[in-house]
């Protein structure tokens, strides 16, 4: 099993899409082009420095994640998207999660429940383009 405590990334990268990340209102207010492309997008960053991340264990929520794209409000929602931050914290108090993709990952999900019920469908559905990004570079990184 990969653990990162042996992980030499620059996390200095991953504090400053996460600082950026916070610094805005709603996750939709960051155009899409900045999280997924090639090279010098967000989720290019974050798995470039992840590549310690144990795969299984991004794979586990993004397909929870996928889980919940499916529904049609946010408050079918809500109560999904919110466990996912324990069991994302479990990973990392079990070391299969770094700390840094974690509160990444929280500054995001903060982002999402913000503005009417129109703003927070739109928010979840850039956070899940961001998440489903962040995998297919993580995959193609380990190639």
């Amino acid at each position: 099993m990969a653990s990162y405590r042996n992980q030499n990334n620059d996390n200095g990268e991953m504090k400053k899409i996460t600082n950026e990340i916070k610094s805005c209102k709603m996750l939709k207010d960051i155009e899409i082009k900045k999280f997924v492309d090639v090279d010098d997008g967000y989720a290019y960053i974050v798995a470039k420095n992840s590549k310690n991340l144990n795969t299984n264990q991004l794979r586990k929520f993004f397909a929870a994640i996928r889980k919940i794209e499916h529904k049609n409000s946010w408050d079918e929602i809500e109560s999904e998207f919110y466990l996912i931050k324990p069991r994302m914290a479990v990973s990392v108090g079990r070391k299969n999660m770094p700390k840094p993709f974690y509160e990444l990952v929280m500054a995001c999900m903060e982002k999402v429940d913000v503005g009417s019920e129109e703003e927070k469908m739109e928010n979840l559905k850039v956070f899940i383009e961001f998440f489903e990004s962040i995998v297919a570079y993580h995959k193609y990184l380990e190639a």
